[in-house]
């Protein structure tokens, strides 16, 4: 382990793990690279009082102009002069210029592959995360905290208009927007099988910020809807994403 001195920021549910891709993707870099941390849980109804409380920069700005607060965050107090940080790919590449590995192959993100994992990055938001709401609104909810439930509910229907009930699909639609899923999955096994690595992972053996990006959607599916999701993914591709989780489990502790 290297000896840091780091603040992880993440959302508790009532299971005892995380289920946010997002922070699911930097634990997993954090781990990765053997850094020593410790988790600070914050309810998604506090993030923004909190982030502002601890000097943490928002990631976006709202429709209104009002600045937005997300989690994952980050508090590196190793040095004299604490780096404060949020946004997943940000806190990824910060950890890789201040901790890089002495191996160039452990490289989660190499300055070269920037431009490659913006375009991963870019598919797997509008081809299969900006997907799941309508599949997986309800599991969501129901494994937040009881004040983020209320929290969830609230944001979301004054989002779509509607009850969080009547986002959710059923029946055709549902197996059709599954579908849809599916073949986005479909098109990322033909990459990586087109990649010739030997492995699981996108590199071979070795983690990279493409398979924090991954790893993280795929966990949150095995967390949030064990019992649709998880098993929908589980029989895809020839069980490559049971494997590719498997892959991935020296780097999931959570502390």
């Amino acid at each position: 382990m290297t000896a840091t001195n780091i603040i992880f920021l993440d959302i508790p549910t009532v299971l005892p793990v995380p289920f946010s891709p997002n922070t699911w993707k930097v634990r997993l870099a954090l781990n990765y690279k053997k850094l020593t941390y410790v988790t600070r849980w914050v309810e998604t109804t506090d993030i923004a009082s909190v982030c502002k409380s601890l000097g943490i920069p928002p990631t976006s700005t709202s429709p209104d102009g009002t600045p937005k607060y997300t989690l994952p965050a980050l508090i590196d107090n190793t040095t004299s002069l604490p780096a404060l940080l949020s946004d997943s790919t940000p806190i990824i590449e910060y950890l890789e210029r201040t901790y890089p590995d002495p191996d160039p192959s452990r490289a989660l993100c190499a300055p070269a592959s920037r431009a490659l994992h913006a375009l991963f990055e870019y598919h797997v938001a509008h081809s299969i995360t900006a997907l799941l709401l309508p599949v997986m609104v309800m599991h969501m909810h129901d494994r937040k905290t009881p004040r983020d439930r209320i929290h969830f509910r609230k944001r979301t229907e004054a989002a779509f208009g509607k009850k969080l009930e009547d986002i959710e699909l059923r029946g055709k639609e549902r197996e059709e927007h599954w579908k849809k899923i599916e073949g986005a999955f479909d098109l990322l096994a033909m990459f990586m099988q087109a990649g010739g690595t030997a492995g699981e992972l996108f590199t071979g053996s070795n983690l990279s910020l493409a398979d924090c990006t991954l790893g993280g959607l795929l966990l949150a599916f095995r967390y949030i809807s064990p019992d649709e999701a998880w098993i929908k993914v589980s029989v895809w591709n020839d069980g490559k994403w049971i494997r590719y989780v498997a892959a991935l489990e020296e780097w999931m502790a959570v502390v």
